[in-house]
């Protein structure tokens, strides 16, 4: 079965010759083709040329590439593709014209191929379920596959934005989902690869770490003033030493930003994925996605009860922060996963769970942020009574939460029992 892999071009030096130049980089010719437009649905179409682009015989793959533009719900896109169609055994050579491309001027995302796929996506419709009875792996790949055009857009909006807290929080969480999934499906992979494929992306996520916790910072000075915060006292100083952090922060991120960058690595990532099955043994990968994530996910529950056993103490925040990570993941898991079933009661409950354990962790993280301030400016009295006010602010909140949380923990724990 043929394979394919689609980049897009977000950001083209010479769009006019963009064909032209993608053949040059690859040492391979155009053969334009014929003008097409195509309906996708409701308010959704293209206009476009599909060109194939020709070179040796030899080469193990075909090139072709789409220029023109999409209508989605009355937006107009440029469209820019390039499309790498190969089959398995290919994937080397593959990346290796990826690199080339991604060595230039213009920059890249990791798209998916099938338009009508990818304007459905677009115009907000969810991916195809997958079936129950297809194979692992092939299950695996169709969950990574959206996630990972996700996390490459998000990537690209970002550099656009970075002054955009929402955009660092939602590729923030994609990223996380991904991770918690390839734990999900991490049974079998290859060690050593699936080792350092989870170490890239836990850098990923680190990389927007200290963006996301300044950014949760500053959305606590605001609630403070906020007519209901009760803080009694402006945050202004304060808000604004948390505000110029960020900055620094973002000045690190665009240091080294290069789209291209992460799109190579994602690309590098969908080849591996859709190498698999050649390294797989068959009696594995012949096990149905369903008879997998049922088998999987009673592995998981008996993990989540046996929590309350490693870590029963409820006022440690490293004990709280290791629970919060495991309950993190699983619901992540239950939400990208179709195949996991639990009860709406449970997985209401998680959620709930979840928000207020990420509550106290933000409010410890907070306070850390807040009291390595004021070490190093011990002489700005006004910046130090405004740190004060904000810990004690944050503290009379995490007392609420924790009388709060070990009953919830408790009574999710006994669902979960009553439901596995």
């Amino acid at each position: 079965m043929a394979l394919k892999l689609c980049l897009h071009g977000v950001q083209i030096a010479h769009p006019e010759t963009f064909s032209a130049d993608v053949a040059k980089q690859l040492k391979l010719t155009v053969k334009q083709g014929k003008l097409q437009v195509k309906e996708y649905g409701e308010n959704r179409s293209a206009r476009f040329r599909r060109n194939k682009l020709r070179g040796s015989a030899l080469l193990p793959f075909k090139v072709r590439t789409v220029e023109g533009i999409v209508l989605v719900d009355s937006h107009l896109y440029d469209l820019r593709d390039v499309i790498f169609v190969f089959r398995p055994g290919s994937e080397k050579q593959v990346m290796a014209a990826v690199r080339k491309l991604l060595a230039g001027k213009d920059r890249f995302v990791v798209v998916e191929p099938d338009m009508r796929l990818r304007l459905n996506a677009m115009a907000g419709k969810p991916y195809p379920r997958v079936s129950p009875d297809t194979d692992r792996l092939r299950a695996m790949r169709q969950y990574f596959d959206w996630q990972v055009y996700a996390i490459s857009w998000y990537w690209h909006l970002l550099y656009g934005d970075t002054a955009n807290a929402r955009l660092v929080r939602q590729l923030r969480v994609r990223i996380r989902r991904l991770r918690s999934c390839f734990v999900f499906f991490r049974e079998g992979l290859p060690e050593e690869e699936a080792t350092s494929w989870q170490q890239f992306f836990r850098e990923e996520a680190d990389a927007l770490s200290n963006l996301r916790e300044l950014d949760a910072a500053a959305l606590t000075c605001r609630r403070m003033e906020s007519p209901d915060g009760q803080a009694g006292a402006s945050t202004q100083a304060l808000l604004d030493v948390f505000l110029q952090l960020r900055e620094d922060e973002v000045k690190k991120l665009t240091a080294r930003a290069d789209l291209n960058r992460h799109t190579e690595r994602l690309a590098e990532f969908l080849l591996w994925l859709y190498l698999l099955p050649t390294r797989f043994p068959k009696g594995a990968i012949r096990e149905t996605a369903r008879r997998y994530a049922e088998r999987r996910i009673v592995g998981w529950c008996d993990k989540m009860v046996s929590l309350n056993q490693k870590y029963p103490d409820f006022s440690d925040m490293d004990d709280l922060h290791k629970i919060r990570i495991r309950v993190k993941r699983f619901r992540y898991v239950t939400q990208t996963i179709e195949l996991v079933k639990l009860p709406v009661d449970v997985l209401r409950q998680l959620k709930q769970l979840q928000d207020v354990l990420g509550l106290l962790h933000d409010d410890y993280v907070n306070s850390i942020w807040a009291r390595g301030i004021a070490r190093q400016r011990p002489h700005e009295a006004e910046l130090q009574q405004q740190i004060q006010a904000f810990i004690s602010w944050q503290s009379a909140r995490s007392e609420s939460l924790l009388a709060l949380v070990a009953e919830m923990w408790e009574h999710f724990l006994q669902m979960l029992e009553e439901n596995r």
